[in-house]
């Protein structure tokens, strides 16, 4: 008799056990599709990921035709959201560029996440650290030291103009308001 009521009982567990891997699992797929329902861009999002190699930061200025905000992040870093965000309203329609740099990822490691995250949906370009985190962080800065966000202010025929941390309202709305000089 203790045999079969212990086989009725490991029956109702599994059963149980069961139920509840259903519920869970049910649960998961019920926050995996908010989470992505979430994360959806309501603008367009960047279309690629590209290299921020040793070459990346000199092209970049060079080649600037309009001013240019560039947002250094990682992906753990919890105010370079609400920067990336903050720059984006202050910038509205104005003729500036939003760039991020992610630390962190490398091109090709996941970049479908990348250009996915809401935190970049904003951005106009879309790059990953592409060598030795020092050496591009020395190309850009010779005193940054990693610490993020680094928002650096880039304006043609200027030179750059760098914060750490989130800048302030005065300092963005300078930025947007200095003439634009014609770098030749």
């Amino acid at each position: 008799m203790k045999t079969c009521h212990a086989d009725r009982a490991a029956r109702v567990h599994a059963t149980a056990l069961a139920l509840l891997r259903c519920r869970w699992r049910a649960g998961l797929a019920a926050l995996a599709l908010l989470s992505v329902a979430v994360q959806l861009p309501a603008g367009a999002a960047p279309r690629q990921v590209e290299a921020f190699d040793a070459g990346a930061w000199p092209a970049l200025q060079a080649g600037l035709k309009q001013p240019a905000v560039v947002v250094f992040s990682t992906t753990d870093c919890a105010h370079c959201p609400a920067v990336l965000a903050q720059l984006h309203q202050h910038i509205g329609r104005r003729r500036a560029a939003l760039i991020a740099v992610v630390m962190d990822s490398v091109p090709g490691q996941d970049d479908a996440a990348l250009k996915a995250d809401a935190h970049y949906r904003h951005a106009d370009r879309l790059f990953a650290f592409d060598g030795q985190a020092p050496a591009l962080r020395h190309a850009v800065d010779p005193r940054w030291r990693g610490v993020t966000p680094y928002v650096v202010f880039l304006t043609p025929g200027s030179p750059p103009k760098a914060v750490t941390g989130p800048p302030s309202a005065d300092h963005v709305e300078a930025w947007l308001r200095a003439p634009t000089r014609d770098p030749r």
